[in-house]
């Protein structure tokens, strides 16, 4: 098969972690198909306005054009307005200034299916794309993107995208019915062909000896022998619950001075790097107990779960947690806030310790067990293996994502794709919308 992806970020040199799983994603699919090629458009900004936000600044230097671990990859410019008309700047104006790359991309490698990540941020370009080119197109549902009140310009763009995408597949079943609620429906009645609970996996870690790493990565960071580390790694935002981990840190110091957090990910100018560091100096039982570490390499995020002794994911909402995923693939035990994606991750398969949501204290009730714990530590960290490499690898899971692809491709062109009792909808949430 011959595929375009659609994606609304993908790494690039001024920003390595933009859109990572993506870029993993694609990487699956390029290894399964004929040829890949990505579509990842890209804000257009002025040079004299790129010298005011980092973040405009890493947007200028995007090529329009570049070939990375061969796999194509073009970036059209795109206009965009902040806080003005947003929606339409993902959705209609994203495809109007994408349609002229779209179309020469096709006519050199003759695509014969669209693949979009992120309903919200792609979706809407992959269908008119599909509709322009003549192609199948698809979409993958990845977390917030169908987290959008139905009325608003957001929701209204990704109920287009559910409407007009042949097959639509969601990371975890409350994402699906995030979906269903966005068309007014119930979960039940959308039709098991088109809509898919399908995470999308990860890479397993690299053959190497993870004592080795360990070693080298604790040296480096200067953390002595019978120190204790609970580890995160991720996006430094609000909403991943770095707050409630701070403050689950402090509690637990104080009872176990051995333990030493760290936590990597840090890009001031992209993340909320300066609310961590004010929450740090709040807390004074944590001075020299945390160490805020900058984003590393994916080569490198390897060596940073080896060197954990316990990861924390204390996210307030997700699709489904790669980075979790990842610790829980190396073996690392991790307690978690039960939310949704997570508690449908684990599934009673005792691979995670699960704590209520932003319940601080009881996060740091739960560090402390497993640190008193070897034997928990190892049963947790055992268990969270089998169930990643079991469920949860990448190209598994791309490769189940090309056979039902390849069914619709077979199948030729159609319509939007509710079953003949769903087409008469009169819910006011979907009327109207398919322009």
């Amino acid at each position: 098969m011959n595929l375009l992806v659609v994606v609304p970020n993908y790494p690039y040199p001024a920003h390595r972690f933009a859109g990572i799983f993506n870029q993993k994603s694609v990487h699956a699919l390029g290894r399964l198909c004929h040829r890949v090629s990505v579509l990842a458009p890209c804000p257009y900004v002025p040079p004299l306005v790129a010298a005011c936000l980092p973040r405009w600044k890493a947007y200028a230097t995007v090529p329009e054009f570049y070939t990375q671990d061969g796999i194509s990859v073009h970036r059209p410019k795109v206009p965009v307005v902040p806080r003005v008309a947003s929606a339409f700047w993902s959705d209609r104006g994203c495809f109007l200034w994408s349609r002229a790359t779209a179309r020469k991309m096709h006519r050199q490698r003759r695509f014969d299916a669209i693949l979009s990540f992120d309903l919200a941020g792609a979706g809407g370009v992959a269908w008119r794309l599909g509709r322009d080119l003549g192609l199948p197109a698809t979409g993958w549902a990845t977390g917030n993107d169908v987290r959008v009140p139905a009325g608003s310009s957001h929701g209204r763009a990704v109920i287009r995208a559910l409407r007009n995408l042949g097959l639509v597949f969601y990371q975890s079943t409350e994402l699906k019915e995030q979906a269903a609620g966005l068309l007014g429906m119930s979960p039940a009645r959308l039709s098991p062909e088109r809509h898919v609970v399908l995470p999308r996996g990860i890479p397993g870690p690299p053959a190497i000896s993870t004592v080795e790493r360990r070693n080298r990565t604790r040296a480096r960071w200067g953390i002595q022998p019978d120190e204790f580390v609970v580890l995160y790694l991720g996006r430094i935002l609000r909403p991943k619950g770095l707050l409630e981990l701070l403050q689950a840190l402090s509690l637990a110091v104080a009872r176990e001075p051995s333990i030493k957090g760290v936590v990597v990910g840090s890009k001031p100018g992209f993340d909320e790097t300066a609310l961590v560091k004010k929450h740090l100096r709040d807390l004074p039982r944590l001075d020299g107990r945390v160490m805020l570490l900058p984003e590393c390499s994916p080569d490198d995020v390897w060596e940073c779960y080896c060197a954990g002794d316990l990861f924390a994911f204390p996210s307030h909402k997700e699709g489904m947690p790669n980075s979790l995923l990842e610790a829980m693939a190396v073996g690392l035990p991790a307690v978690a806030f039960a939310i949704p994606a997570v508690q449908e991750l684990d599934a009673g398969a005792g691979g995670l310790v699960l704590v209520p949501p932003l319940d601080a204290e009881l996060f740091a009730q739960a560090i402390l067990r497993l640190v008193a714990s070897p034997t928990e530590r190892a049963r947790v960290g055992k268990n969270a293996k089998a169930i990643v490499m079991d469920r949860f690898m990448v190209r598994k899971n791309m490769a189940e994502a090309l056979r039902r692809m390849s069914l619709l491709v077979e199948g030729g062109l159609r319509p939007a794709f509710y079953g003949t009792d769903d087409i008469h909808l009169s819910s006011p949430a979907v009327n109207g919308i398919n322009g």
